[in-house]
């Protein structure tokens, strides 16, 4: 026994521990371990007796200490090893296991350089524990293990869970996040996914077989979500450990992982003929206070969205829920002997805004053939049909038969539900405090129900049809309450029917990856044709089409405008455009006014008896297909997608119609230390303008859309048309340098290049207002002819040449027409990451440029004149108005020392455009700080971040300037009562100051406190 009262101790030689030996380590002790020491334990006993508050800490004796300092723990026989409360750090393995049981709690495994657990042959059950900063693996399930993860955290690890052949893992609870790969598997391996989020990763999943659907559902918002793990991805992880005296199973690669788990399942029936269920999850009770106070209206009676503001009464909240709120959450697993599963979670929030908020509520059932899902969910799959579904109702999946891999033949599902609530004028709006929901706001229920049927003959390939029917009801939607159908909704009303295949090859050893989807769908055309004409109001105003999405939110929540971030405003807007912050919120009120206007004179022509339509053509298709083939140390990435300009799926209706899109990318190990990528990627919007048998968007006008360009005379007939074929192609190389283990080195370049026919025409300007005389170019010289321009009280000597030339174009009724816009924009970027100290120290920088080489093809009568920009631009065109030269530089440290953790970061960036000589300056400092108190029994954490932002420009001879700077700051404190309950509590508060801009200011002061239970 190792007591605290005599701690530390010094290991100086290994620790061994044999048939009928027992090593217990009471709470509170620290072990310190010579380099090359370790423990192995074969057919005894070890017991760790640590908690949370008072751990066991086993580490390198060396400082500083380094990754592989110290052997680690080695275990194997038939026991159950109880390490509870235990902290191992800087060991070339934290743990490995093999022909045993592990039952780990309230563990932290950090800075590993093998692998933080290594389990072959044997059971481990991981609970409420945390794996960071490992070099190698944190968590690996060797040949023949069995894993269980719940409640575990894994962070900034360089394989954070890693499936060998014949493994299989559950993990529930957990997350995964700040990793370089979070999950990979091997193939011929088992992974389940319940309730755990896997985010902000480099690579979110890595597979050599096809990933499983639980983990696929828990995978969003990585740098890339999924990749293929590749024979030389995984050669470059550290051999896996050895453990002495361990009489190995050797393994069979005709084994099938899905017959041992059925055969262990069976084997557990056979001992335990009581099927008792096991039971896992947690329980959040919470209550937070928000007090939130805008301003005053200074000025004359104002008109913000549909509120009149008076003078010094106050503006609207549409920022914050305000006053008291409650949170209840709930996750619940159980699971039988036999292998029946039943998952229930739900979160409720109660507020001034919403009142009661159930979402989501959701309960499921699953065993070896039937799969029930009841309540809230989302149906996803292929891109084009369903990227996202979001229901509320029941899907139902029916397994046959088995395949080579002893896994389901057939699948064949059903679902239906409400994929949108309906929202009736007079209802309580939800998002807006203390606003109600009025004519042009309102929003139909959308039904959703369909099926699918999956066949996957062979373990690497599977294939599926289905079909998905939506359809909207205004006047008497299904369990709520409707409304009259002459009022009118803020989205189309719809009945859209898709059919969808979709198809995936993996070919082994699991290098080279296909993927096919075909869609044919479309949705009734009389709303449709409403929805397009506002959508004109938008394309004559130069916003991003990939933004409309967006801007029809706005029109049932014009309030938001006010709450628009920067980073929002220039996502709809787009980079070209030099518009302020203000002004881009004051066009965005216009333009959303008009659009309604429009939305209502269209909503006369609605059909109540709508159809789909009886014509199916090429419009009505869409298209994918990727390739990704890994070989040696070259991996190729490669996508085609097709969206026809009729398509539409209810599964997938956020997403461009009338689209094109081809994309390659090339990732290339030249030596160890650097990989170089390219990529190249042509965006095609509005490709089949004016010609519906336009089909590869690549020539607008021509049959095919390749290799013709369009004759003259298309030409002149859509020269003003609106949405013109927009073609956007991005190229560029990233390259990255590991220089040793501690400095990594980034460095790259991007081209974007942007061509679209816009509807611009140069018009003379004969009547002097505009002062087109006072350009450069005409201005007059001693030794030639002159003329008098005399307009009011002004009067200016120009070149007689000059001006009677401009002047004898008085009968034209177009100058230049034929415009042609062309963007480039080139970035640069650079960056460095350097370990030492116990900190990652990064710094950035990105350089953008973007210019204007727009022209008008047609401009044979002004091609001599060599106006200035501005003169240009009163005659109908800015060239380069739009023009910037902007630089970023991200610094951040993280630092990990003891239990503290600590990331400060400062972001300066500046933004130059021409037009007006508008300077943009913004600079954001944040920090989060996270500090153990008592042995872990409180844990502090403090953020911090300020935002200042101040934008200059000229107009004629005078300055102007507008600011606007956020201060936010939090105080929250964990206390950890016992290993299954601890409360949170928090304080804060945000300033968000918009001198220049009072409706949009406002400051929050809210606090909070949470229960926790995990059982």
């Amino acid at each position: 026994m190792l007591t605290a009262d005599k701690s530390p101790y010094l290991v100086t030689g290994d620790i061994t521990i044999n048939n009928d030996q027992a090593l217990f380590i009471q709470a509170g002790v620290t072990i310190y371990f010579e380099p090359g020491t370790g423990i192995y334990v074969n057919n005894g006993s070890l017991a760790v007796a640590g908690n949370p508050s008072t751990p066991v800490v086993l580490r390198s004796s060396s400082e500083p200490a380094k990754e592989g300092s110290w052997k680690g723990i080695y275990l194997t026989g038939e026991n159950t090893f109880n390490l509870h409360g235990v902290e191992i750090a800087d060991a070339e393995v934290g743990i490995a296991i093999e022909k045993g049981n592990l039952n780990l709690q309230s563990a932290k495994i950090r800075n590993t350089a093998s692998r933080g657990v290594y389990v072959r042959d044997g059971e481990a059950s991981i609970i409420a524990s945390e794996f960071s900063d490992n070099k190698g693996v944190a968590l690996h399930a060797g040949n023949y293990a069995k894993v269980n993860a719940d409640n575990t955290n894994f962070t900034n690890n360089n394989f954070a869970l890693l499936n060998s052949e014949l493994a299989s893992t559950s993990v529930h609870g957990s997350d995964f996040h700040a990793n370089a790969f979070a999950v990979v598997g091997k193939e011929n391996n088992q992974f389940s996914f319940h309730n755990t989020s896997v985010h902000d990763n480099k690579v979110g999943a890595a597979g050599i077989d096809i990933m499983d659907p639980s983990v696929i559902s828990s995978v969003s918002d990585n740098d890339n979500n999924f990749e293929s793990a590749t024979i030389a991805l995984l050669s470059t992880l550290p051999a896996n450990p050895e453990i002495p005296g361990v009489d190995r199973r050797p393994f069979n690669p005709n084994d099938k992982i899905s017959v041992l788990a059925r055969e262990e399942k069976e084997k557990e029936i056979v001992k335990d003929t009581s099927k008792t269920w096991t039971i896992l999850g947690n329980v959040m009770l919470g209550g937070n206070y928000h007090n939130v106070a805008t301003r005053k209206n200074k000025h004359e009676e104002q008109i913000i969205g549909n509120d009149t503001i008076g003078h010094n009464s106050k503006f609207k909240n549409t920022f914050q829920v305000p006053g008291f709120g409650g949170e209840l959450a709930a996750y619940l697993y159980m699971q039988s002997n036999d292998g029946k599963t039943i998952e229930f979670n739900t979160d409720i929030t109660v507020d001034s805004w919403n009142h009661f908020s159930p979402n989501p509520v959701t309960l499921s059932y699953k065993d070896n053939y039937n799969s029930v899902i009841l309540g809230d969910h989302e149906k996803t799959g292929g891109e084009i049909y369903m990227s996202n579904l979001p229901l509320f109702g029941i899907d139902y999946t029916l397994s046959l038969l088995k395949n080579n891999a002893d896994e389901p033949l057939f699948e064949v599902n059903g679902f239906f539900g409400e994929a949108k609530r309906s929202m009736v004028p007079g209802d309580r709006h939800p998002y807006i405090y203390k606003n109600y929901i009025e004519d042009g706001t309102a929003q139909a229920q959308r039904l959703a129900y369909g099926g699918s049927f999956k066949w996957a003959p062979v373990r690497r390939f599977d294939a599926k049809v289905g079909a998905i029917y939506a359809s909207d009801e205004l006047v008497d939607p299904l369990l709520r309450d409707g409304a009259s159908s002459k009022y009118t909704t803020v989205d189309p009303m719809i009945d859209a029917f898709t059919m969808y295949a979709d198809g995936n090859w993996l070919f082994f050893p699991g290098d080279i990856e296909l993927n096919g989807q075909i869609a044919v769908g479309r949705a009734d055309t009389t709303d449709v044709i409403r929805e397009r004409a506002i959508n004109t109001v938008f394309s004559k105003a130069g916003l991003n089409v990939s933004s409309f999405s967006k801007i029809r939110s706005l029109l049932q929540n014009s309030e938001r405008i006010n709450a628009l971030s920067h980073d929002e405003l220039v996502e709809i807007f787009g980079d070209n455009a030099a518009l302020r912050d203000s002004e881009m919120k004051d066009s965005l009120r216009t333009l959303i006014k008009e659009a309604k206007t429009v939305q209502n004179k269209k909503e006369d022509e609605r059909d109540d008896d709508r159809i789909l339509g009886e014509t199916w053509d090429s419009q009505n298709f869409a298209l994918s297909a990727s390739l990704n083939w890994n070989i040696n140390k070259t991996h190729i990435y490669g996508q085609v997608k097709y969206i026809g300009e009729d398509f539409y799926s209810a599964g997938s209706d956020n997403q461009l119609s009338d689209y094109r899109q081809f994309l390659a990318r090339l990732d290339q190990d030249i030596f160890k230390f650097w990989t170089l990528g390219v990529h190249y990627e042509l965006n095609v919007e509005n490709a089949a303008n004016g010609g519906k048998k336009n089909h590869f968007g690549l020539n607008e006008g021509t049959h095919w859309g390749m290799l013709n360009s369009a004759g003259s005379k298309w030409l002149d007939k859509h020269e003003l048309d609106i949405d013109r074929a927009k073609y956007t192609q991005n190229m560029g190389t990233d390259q990255k340098f590991n220089i040793g283990k501690n400095v990594t080195l980034t460095a790259g370049y991007n081209f974007q290049y942007q061509k679209q026919y816009r509807p611009y025409q140069l018009h003379g300007d004969f009547m002097l207002e505009d002062g087109i005389y006072k350009d450069e170019w005409f201005r007059g010289y001693k030794n030639k002819a002159t003329t008098k321009v005399i307009y009011k009280d002004d009067t200016t000597l120009v070149d007689s040449l000059r001006w009677a030339k401009y002047n004898s174009l008085y009968g034209e009724s177009v100058l230049a027409s034929r415009f042609q816009e062309r963007v480039f924009k080139h970035t640069f970027f650079a960056g460095v990451s350097v370990k030492a100290f116990n900190t990652t120290f990064k710094a950035d920088g990105r350089w953008t440029i973007r210019a204007d080489g727009s022209q008008f093809l047609r401009d044979s009568l002004v091609e001599d004149f060599d106006f200035n920009d501005t003169t240009w631009a009163k005659l109908g065109y800015y060239f380069g108005g739009a023009d910037y030269f902007e630089h970023t530089y991200p610094l951040s440290a993280t630092t990990s020392f003891k239990g503290i953790q600590n990331r400060f970061a400062v972001i300066p960036r500046f933004k130059y455009y021409t037009r007006d000589n508008m300077d943009e300056a913004e600079i954001t400092f944040s920090d989060e700080f996270e500090m153990p108190l008592k042995d872990r029994f409180f844990v502090l954490g403090l953020n911090a971040e300020f935002r200042y932002m101040s934008t200059t420009w000229e107009e004629g001879e005078d300055d102007f300037d507008e600011s606007e700077s956020d201060i936010l700051g939090s105080t929250s404190l964990r206390v950890n009562h016992t290993k299954h309950f601890y409360s949170v509590w928090n304080v804060g508060a945000s300033f968000y100051n918009r001198p220049d801009d009072l409706s949009s200011e406002y400051r929050d002061i809210f606090g909070g406190i949470q229960l926790n239970y995990i059982f």
